[in-house]
């Protein structure tokens, strides 16, 4: 063998590693143009937030959407580019919306494709955005951080971070949606005269109409968002003694805030005026009597 084909073999040799690693370096181009490209529009729609001066819990939950829409396309392209790059599928694939879906199924994704189609509907419906305290599946309890077409993201009282798969979302309960309705009940014992009562829980609706006006429903019929004694509702023995109820329709961002200030004002009043709260008694039978 002479020098010329050793020199030949050499090179052939040398290109065919060259082709062996030029995929992977490829890939890694890739990725990272992937990510650095996912990042500046995170960026991007952040800007556009911080300089507009609309509505800013739909800004979020537009933010949120382009984000999660813009992720998944980016990285879906950059998926097939690197499996085109090791000749897994062609290039033309790339390029046509059915290969896309073709490859989703074609992996058993049938829970991701349930989960686009599901958070689809819940942003096309506007279910909920970012900022409402919601109930889901009568599970989770918290406040919207991310809404995406995979799933939405929670954070509940102590602060975790909950990711609930949309395709997962049976029931939804939103307690920021337009309105809110805060229902307090108060136990009395029996003993207490009711029309005292009475005008003591009157009072306490009265002062919470006119401390917290600017936190009722005010849209519509102005009656019908102010506090009021509804009256007794039930009588119970366990429970103490009759109970009232007091209602009023609020600004659903301030509901918990509202119902906290009528149970403040209760004990207040109830202690100026000498009533008492109810509270559970226990009976016991006296043997002598039998």
């Amino acid at each position: 063998m002479n020098l010329d084909n050793i020199k030949g073999l050499q090179k052939l040799n040398i290109d065919k590693i060259n082709l062996g690693i030029r995929p992977f370096i490829s890939s890694i181009i890739i990725l990272i143009l992937a990510f650095i490209l996912i990042k500046l529009v995170m960026f991007s729609t952040k800007k556009v937030i911080e300089l507009t001066k609309f509505n800013e819990q739909r800004e979020k939950t537009v933010k949120s959407i382009i984000d999660s829409v813009a992720a998944y396309f980016i990285m879906t392209f950059a998926i097939l580019t690197i499996m085109s790059e090791f000749g897994l599928i062609k290039k033309a694939t790339i390029l046509t919306g059915a290969g896309i879906f073709t490859l989703i199924a074609g992996l058993g994704a049938q829970n991701l494709i349930k989960d686009f189609i599901n958070g689809f509907f819940l942003l096309f419906e506007r279910q909920m955005k970012v900022g409402d305290f919601v109930a889901i599946n009568e599970k989770y309890f918290g406040t919207v951080e991310e809404i995406g077409l995979r799933a939405t993201a929670i954070r509940d009282w102590s602060l975790t971070k909950l990711y609930i798969p949309n395709g997962e979302i049976k029931t939804l309960k939103n307690y920021y949606k337009e309105k809110s309705r805060v229902i307090v009940q108060v136990i009395v014992p029996f003993e207490e005269d009711h029309t005292e009562v009475e005008k003591a829980l009157k009072e306490v609706c009265a002062m919470i109409n006119e401390k917290y006006e600017d936190r009722l429903y005010r849209i519509g019929n102005t009656n019908y968002s102010e506090f009021d004694l509804m009256g007794v509702i039930s009588f119970n023995g366990m429970e103490g003694g009759a109970k009232y109820i007091i209602t009023g329709v609020v600004i659903p961002r301030h509901r918990w805030f509202i119902r906290n200030r009528i149970y403040e004002e209760i004990l207040r009043i109830f202690s100026q005026r000498n009533l008492k709260i109810g509270y559970p008694r226990v009976w016991f039978k006296d043997k002598e009597t039998e």
